[in-house]
């Protein structure tokens, strides 16, 4: 298949699609991962229930293929073995030669199954202790925000920029060509009075090369016509487009802190405008007790101080106050010891200098 278009109206059975055209296209602009903005994000919590589980309502895409479900599914966790700990992982599972895609309790098993007939989202592995009679929150650990074994299904993962690299390329080499020949061809004119003919024709040159609309300067705002091709990597701080098209695929700088203390560990990744904070509490932090979030990090503020929610495995929450840019537990019973939580939100801040 060089050309595909999709969709066409069928005349006389010669445009039938079945669902492999249907996922090719959304597999196009979707990544593969859950969808963390849809009720739960498929989020596993105990039960509070002997070895009981529940998995939260949400939505994910698989290659391409849409799961979507509307409420918390109880999964049975297998009775707790009498001489050894083990790991136990639940997953979202697409089966072609079943045509489903569904939840899946694996005992005893953390690996995540990809291939031509199966592919798996791990969404938590669970630790299930020798002689255990409960699964809590604290065996349960997350791992939907984990993109190798399964991620945040989001639009754009990728975005090509070599054809746009490739035309600047052309436009450098053409100016640097046009040089060449008046150089040339100055030689061939210089006359007894050389200092003035020469002078004459830099003026000229600088006169002719400044003004001309083709040529691309190093500073000022400029719009540029037509075509242009870069044949080698290129850095921009800063790249609005409407279209953009690249075969070597287009990446962001990763800008990284991280903020120890005895009690807490806060790590931050930014790509763009947009944050992943992630938060590991070494001891209970109580409800009172706020952080600071580091300047290049900060929540994004229009003015109307908006505050940003962390929830934790244990299903306690945090707060990301935007006015002031700290961290603070919201509930008066704060929030445990060896806990784990990640979100993701914007900022405006300018990016960090290192």
């Amino acid at each position: 298949m060089t050309q595909y278009s999709f969709p066409w109206n069928d005349v006389n059975g010669d445009r039938l699609y079945d669902a492999e055209d249907f996922m090719r296209f959304f597999a196009a602009f979707l990544k593969t991962g859950v969808v963390m903005s849809f009720k739960d994000g498929l989020r596993v919590r105990s039960s509070q229930n002997g070895m009981n589980i529940q998995v939260g309502a949400g939505s994910g895409v698989l290659a391409g293929s849409s799961y979507m479900n509307d409420e918390a599914i109880a999964i049975q966790v297998n009775v707790a073995s009498s001489i050894q700990d083990r790991t136990d992982s639940i997953v979202l599972r697409m089966d072609k030669n079943a045509r489903d895609t569904y939840l899946f309790y694996k005992p005893s098993d953390t690996t995540v199954v990809r291939n031509d007939i199966m592919f798996e989202l791990q969404l938590a592995t669970l630790s299930v202790k020798m002689n255990a009679t409960q699964i809590t929150d604290a065996d349960i650990t997350d791992t939907r925000s984990n993109s190798d074994v399964c991620g945040w299904a989001t639009p754009f993962d990728n975005i090509n920029v070599d054809g746009l690299v490739d035309q600047y390329r052309s436009i450098f080499s053409q100016a640097d060509i046009e040089f060449q020949d008046w150089f040339t061809n100055l030689q061939n004119q210089l006359d007894d009075n050389q200092a003035t003919n020469l002078q004459n024709q830099i003026n000229q040159l600088q006169t002719s090369k400044a003004d001309k609309s083709e040529v691309v300067h190093n500073t000022g705002d400029e719009t540029i016509a037509g075509k242009k091709t870069f044949t080698d990597p290129t850095t921009m701080t800063s790249l609005e487009t409407g279209s953009l098209t690249s075969t070597g695929g287009i990446s962001s700088k990763i800008f990284e802190a991280k903020n120890s203390t005895p009690s807490i560990e806060f790590q931050y990744f930014r790509v763009g405008n947009m944050v992943t904070m992630t938060t590991h509490t070494l001891v209970g932090i109580a409800q009172a007790t706020t952080y600071n979030i580091p300047t290049g990090f900060r929540p994004y503020n229009n003015g109307g101080n908006p505050i940003y929610e962390q929830v934790f495995s244990s299903g306690a929450t945090a707060i990301l106050r935007s006015s002031n840019a700290t961290w603070q537990p919201r509930a008066s019973g704060g929030v445990g010891t060896g806990l784990w939580a990640t979100t993701t939100y914007p900022t405006n801040d300018d990016f960090p200098t290192s």
